[in-house]
């Protein structure tokens, strides 16, 4: 059996129409679309097709420089991703700390299940194909039209940063009318938030752990609503071709939470920053902190000094920083 190969090479090309994914699906690209559900547009008139691939594997290379697969996400051996067309794959590394988490396919798939009453107003992915083997984790989703507002904000004028701003306002208020009676995902599995067990380890998050972290910050724990957990401006998506629509991607942390930690986490977590080269703390914080005073307007709440005090007490005695799960 072959070594596993690095997650930022599960595709390998066979020639300038095909590719292996995960050395066990097929990728096809051909002018007509199939009589199948497993494929989507190229963006310049062919499609895309998923299947299973052959049997043995025919010989691959790396990706080309030329290739209309585009890498535009590698954290190390963790995740990578990248755009296919009008779609995304997304591929994650699995282990056992995270067999019990809700996988982000259900997640979707729940936000547009009409019986759920939650088909969301707002534009979100839509999932085309996904399967997990060999500790991998393989998910095809529809592209949201846009850049994101890493890319877009610096040369937005101010109606639209402001139209930004209250839409991704009205999609937190949205989705808090999702309630549930516990922290977990959409399907009652485990919600990874590490933001809440800050600077804690980070092993468990299951209700019961989580609980006892929120009610320490002294948040409202009487029901638990829904909430994305990470709106950072390179999951928020605008388009702006005709005025501005806000679309949001990367719902693999979205659970259930109290109602307090949505303008809470927008208070204080910095990864939800904006990345530019040489700017200063206040102008890389400027949209969460747009976001969270909208929030504060519109009555919710937030624990940050809690948070802040609780991190600076434990980091003193732990120097174990915020990280994603």
């Amino acid at each position: 059996m072959h070594a596993q190969r690095p997650v930022r090479e599960s595709i390998l090309e066979i020639d300038d129409d095909s590719w292996i994914i995960g050395d066990r699906l097929l990728l096809v690209r051909q002018p007509v679309a199939p009589p199948s559900n497993r494929f989507w547009s190229d963006g310049q008139g062919a499609f895309f097709v998923i299947c299973e691939g052959p049997s043995p594997l025919p010989q691959t290379r790396a990706l080309s420089p030329t290739s209309p697969i585009q890498l535009v996400h590698d954290a190390g051996d963790a995740n990578a991703a990248w755009r296919i067309g009008e779609a995304f794959l997304k591929v994650q590394a699995s282990n056992p700390n995270t067999t019990n988490r809700t996988r982000e396919h259900v997640t979707l798939n729940y936000l547009h299940d009409p019986s759920n009453k939650a088909t969301p107003t707002f534009r979100t992915p839509v999932v085309l194909f996904h399967m997990e083997y060999d500790n991998r984790y393989y998910l095809f989703t529809s592209r949201v039209p846009g850049d994101t507002l890493e890319k877009a904000w610096p040369s937005m004028d101010e109606a639209n940063k402001q139209a930004c701003v209250r839409q991704v306002v009205d999609v937190c208020k949205e989705l808090a009318q999702m309630k549930n009676d516990k922290i977990c995902g959409v399907d009652g599995r485990e919600l990874p938030e590490s933001w809440l067990k800050v600077p804690r380890a980070l092993e468990g998050y299951s209700h019961e752990e989580l609980l006892l972290d929120c009610k320490e910050l002294g948040m409202d724990c009487r029901e638990f609503v829904l909430h994305h957990c990470d709106m950072g401006p390179y999951n928020v998506v605008v388009d702006q071709t005709d005025g501005c629509v806000v679309g949001i991607i990367d719902w693999e942390a979205t659970g259930y939470v109290p109602k307090d930690w949505i303008r809470t986490k927008f208070s204080l977590c910095w990864a939800m920053d904006f990345d530019f080269p040489g700017e200063d703390t206040q102008k890389s914080g400027d949209w969460r902190q747009r976001v969270q005073l909208l929030l504060g307007q519109e009555g919710f709440l937030e624990v940050g000094a809690a948070w802040k005090s609780r991190y600076l007490r434990e980091r003193s005695s732990t120097s174990v920083e915020p990280q994603e799960a």
